[in-house]
Formats: C-alpha cells, sequence, structure tokens
C-alpha cells in the first residue's frame, strides 16, 4: 500500500515537470543559438538612419516601382522614430502605437528591438497556462495547449523573425480573459479593463471590441443584467488605456474630436480587407489562402499545421456536446467558447492572413486539449463498469 501511494506520489511530480520540460524544449532550441540576436546591443544611429532610407523609398511612402518594407522591419523604424518623438500618426498609424513604444523602450535601454519578443513569448505562455488551468481545473493538464502553441509554426515564427506586435498583444488577450473570469465576483474588472485597454492600444482595436462583445455576450446569457451594466461602466478604463498611448499626438497640438476621427479612419482602414467572405475557414481547414495582392490567387500557408482543423473541429465538438448536456458550469470554458465564436465570425467577414490565428489557436487547443480529457474519462469510467 505504501509503495502504491509512493507510486502515484511520484507520478503526479514527475508528469508536470516532463510537460514543463517539454514546453520549454522548441522556445529554447530557437533562442539559444540565437542569444545575440535578442541581446546585442545593434540598434544605434547608423542602423535607424538605414532603416528610415529604406523606409522612404518602400510601399508606405513611393507608388510607382517602391522596395518591399517587411513587417519586422517596419515595425523596427517606426520604434526607432517614436523614440526620437516622431508622432504616432505619422508612420504605421494603421496600427495603434503602444506595441511600438514597448520596442523603444527595448532600443532606449539595450540598443536591441528584439529583446521584447522574448518577454512577450514568455508571457504568452503564462497567459494561456493561465486560462487553461482555470478551464480545464488542472494546472498539470494547461501545459497541454501550452506545448502545442510551441510546436506551431505561426507561433514559433514570432519568435524567429522580430519585432513583430501579434506576440506582443497575445498575452493580454488571454490575460483579458483570465481576469473577468476571476473580476466577475467582485464586479471590479480594473484588470479586465487595463488588458483590454492594452489590447487595442497595442496593434488594432478589433481584437478588444470582440473581447468587450465576448464578455457582454457571456453576462446577457447568464441573464446577468446588473454585472453587465457594471462591467460596461468600467469599460472606460480601456479607452483610457489607448488615449494615453498617443500622448505624443496630443502634445503635437491635435484635440480629442480629431483623435476620434482619427480612429474612425484606423478602423475604415482595417474594414478595407472585407472580402472574399468565408476564406478564413479554407485557410484554417485546408491551407488554401486567399491572397489580395498580384491577381489575387489562392496559395498555400508555410505555416499552416494539420492541428488547425483537428483543433476547430474539436472546438465544434465539445461546444455540442456542452449544449447538448447543458453543462454550462465551467464559466471559462463557456468564455473560451463564445470567444472562439465571435472571433471565428469576424474573420469570417474578409481575407486575412494566418497571423489572424494567433488569438484564435490557444483557446482551440485548451478545447481541444478538454475535449480529450473528456474521451479519456469516459473510456475510463467504460472500462471500470465492464470490469465489475
Amino acid at each position: 500500500m505504501v509503495k502504491r501511494r509512493y507510486t502515484v506520489f511520484r507520478f503526479r511530480h514527475i508528469v508536470p515537470l516532463l510537460l514543463f520540460v517539454a514546453v520549454l524544449v522548441t522556445p529554447l532550441s530557437i533562442v539559444i543559438p540565437r542569444w545575440a540576436y535578442y541581446l546585442s546591443p545593434y540598434y544605434g544611429e547608423a542602423i535607424f538612419k538605414g532603416l528610415e532610407r529604406a523606409f522612404n523609398t518602400s510601399q508606405y511612402r513611393v507608388k510607382n516601382s517602391p522596395s518591399i518594407m517587411p513587417d519586422e522591419t517596419l515595425f523596427s523604424y517606426v520604434s526607432g522614430a517614436y523614440l526620437r518623438g516622431m508622432d504616432p500618426i505619422l508612420a504605421n498609424s494603421e496600427h495603434t502605437p503602444l506595441g511600438k513604444y514597448m520596442i523603444a523602450v527595448s532600443i532606449y535601454f539595450l540598443h536591441n528591438d528584439r529583446f521584447p519578443t522574448l518577454v512577450f513569448g514568455v508571457l504568452s505562455g503564462v497567459s494561456i497556462w493561465l486560462v487553461g488551468s482555470m478551464a480545464l481545473g488542472s494546472s498539470t493538464l494547461a501545459l497541454i495547449p501550452v506545448l502545442i502553441i510551441t510546436l506551431d509554426r505561426l507561433f514559433t515564427n514570432q519568435l524567429i523573425i522580430a519585432p513583430l506586435l501579434d506576440i506582443i498583444q497575445l498575452p493580454f488577450i488571454f490575460f483579458a480573459l483570465a481576469a473577468f473570469i476571476h473580476e466577475r465576483q467582485s464586479g471590479k474588472y480594473i484588470f479586465t479593463a487595463v488588458s483590454i485597454g492594452t489590447v487595442i492600444a497595442t496593434k488594432t482595436v478589433v481584437p478588444g471590441i470582440l473581447l468587450v462583445g465576448c464578455m457582454g455576450l457571456f453576462l446577457l446569457l447568464r441573464k446577468d443584467i446588473r454585472g453587465a451594466v457594471t462591467f460596461s461602466l468600467w469599460l472606460p478604463i480601456a479607452f483610457l488605456v489607448l488615449l494615453l498611448s498617443y500622448t505624443r499626438t496630443f502634445m503635437s497640438g491635435y484635440t480629442f474630436w480629431d483623435f476620434l476621427k482619427f480612429q474612425k479612419w484606423i478602423f475604415l482602414y482595417q474594414g478595407s480587407k472585407l472580402i472574399y467572405p468565408f476564406s478564413s475557414l479554407r485557410l484554417l481547414l485546408f491551407n488554401q489562402w486567399q491572397t489580395w495582392w498580384a491577381g489575387n490567387k489562392i496559395v498555400s500557408a508555410v505555416d499552416w499545421s494539420i492541428l488547425w482543423p483537428i483543433s476547430t473541429v474539436s472546438s465544434v465538438g465539445v461546444g455540442i456536446w456542452m449544449a447538448v448536456r447543458k453543462t454550462w458550469a465551467n464559466k471559462m470554458l463557456s468564455l473560451l467558447l463564445l470567444w472562439i465564436v465571435v472571433y471565428q465570425l469576424f474573420l469570417c467577414l474578409g481575407v486575412v492572413s494566418s497571423r489572424f490565428f494567433l488569438p484564435l489557436l490557444p483557446a482551440q487547443y485548451i478545447l481541444l486539449t478538454y475535449g480529450a480529457m473528456v474521451i479519456w474519462n469516459h473510456l475510463r469510467a467504460r472500462n471500470a463498469t465492464r470490469a465489475r
């Protein structure tokens, strides 16, 4: 009996350790050989001037025969420009500025624009694990979706190609989901609002709007009208975070009304991609990427994974299973289902690239883990019944 208890105790401690080590393997295999890439103090005035020249001859400044500047180079230049006092509405204005200011902080202290990728890569893992723990009821099982996302090329490419804004925005999306469920009991949504504000100020306002819609729908479906009103009263904090990220713009003499008109322009700019509806599902399920340039061809995405359609189908299956059994007691699981539905509906409106799936896939991987857990428990229970 004592030996059996010791075996169970050792198993319960070894499995989490093995999963944790497995989570670290892929990120470390990427980071360690490129350590200087993230820490070398290379970003000086000469680098900035070179980036500035490249920007001025790129598609962002030249209409005829421009040189093509990739996103990571654009964000590197713009972050350096913001550090030197540029108004954020003058360059890369289609993206909100907070993420680039975070990169600028790294440039200022470390003379390196890639280090934030490591910080927010770690925070992404922590935030996904936190939400997974709340949904799965196990800190050990929550390591499984974290492991899956670290094996996904969509995530690992964010570590290799830096700096990008997606990986900076990602942890705040999942911190917002975790904070919302945690703060619902007290009715004080301060961390939820700050997280949503950080989401909308980091890259685009759309994920933040979708988060608000998802959380509001969660409360309304539970007939918590009072909670929905209380939640809405905390949302100005999120708007304040966005407002503060444009401090330099206000210092340039622009008014609050100008700010609102500018946000409308950003929203309409993002709306320009509302073409080829439902093409996102073709990319997600079949790796058929509908492009919006060079003849609007359909091509394959190099970072596509078979786990994308598997996790999508499993999420649908879990949703149907919960609806049939009316098992909505798991609040985080219910919120994740709503997030997947709301975000998928948004993606179906127009054409997207694979990076748009980064806020979606961790949630689907959590539901994939939950579905596997339900099937495993069902098989164990059936085998135990037969053994009797």
